[in-house]
């Protein structure tokens, strides 16, 4: 039976991240009113056309500033993505699940060394996972994600039999 599970999440905002909204609010409704000045003083109208065209980049660079990440599993395969407004999608790992070697709740397992480390997160750790697994190009890669409970069955339904008794001993 094939196991396939999808989750989408939301990287939560963080102070960057207003800062970077307010910086660019604020640049592009600068430039754009100091073309308009000259526009007006000096007559120059396709000054009026670069001011648009700022405020317009100002809207799509707004749009940039939101990040989602998506966990597609299709059977031993995870999948990450980095979707960025809405509009660009952009694959971050493929990892081979039965190559893994440890997975469990990431508050406290920080001192884990890795080759790589992705971070996949909502910005929340409360919540987060690591999954550490061997990776043909990065070496030991350590992916640090937040699956549902959902996502988090089928990835344990694809550990190698070693991990998944370990981890059954250490629930008890």
């Amino acid at each position: 039976m094939d196991n396939i599970c999808e989750q989408l999440v939301t990287k939560t905002r963080t102070g960057a991240d207003v800062a970077k909204i307010i910086g660019i609010m604020v640049g592009s409704v600068l430039l754009a009113a100091v073309c308009m000045f000259f526009a007006m003083a000096l007559g120059l109208t396709f000054l009026i056309l670069i001011s648009v065209g700022i405020l317009a980049l100002g809207i799509w660079l707004l749009s940039g500033v939101n990040v989602e990440y998506e966990y597609i599993i299709t059977n031993n395969e995870m999948d990450i993505d980095k979707i960025i407004g809405r509009r660009k999608r952009k694959r971050m790992i493929t990892v081979d699940i039965s190559k893994a070697t440890d997975f469990g709740a990431f508050p406290g397992a920080e001192d884990i060394d890795a080759d790589a480390t992705v971070h996949a997160t909502t910005g929340t750790q409360t919540d987060a996972h690591f999954l550490l697994v061997e990776h043909s190009s990065y070496g030991t890669v350590k992916v640090i994600f937040n699956p549902n409970e959902r996502t988090r069955e089928a990835i344990v339904q694809e550990l190698p039999n070693a991990l998944r008794t370990r981890m059954k001993h250490n629930v008890k």
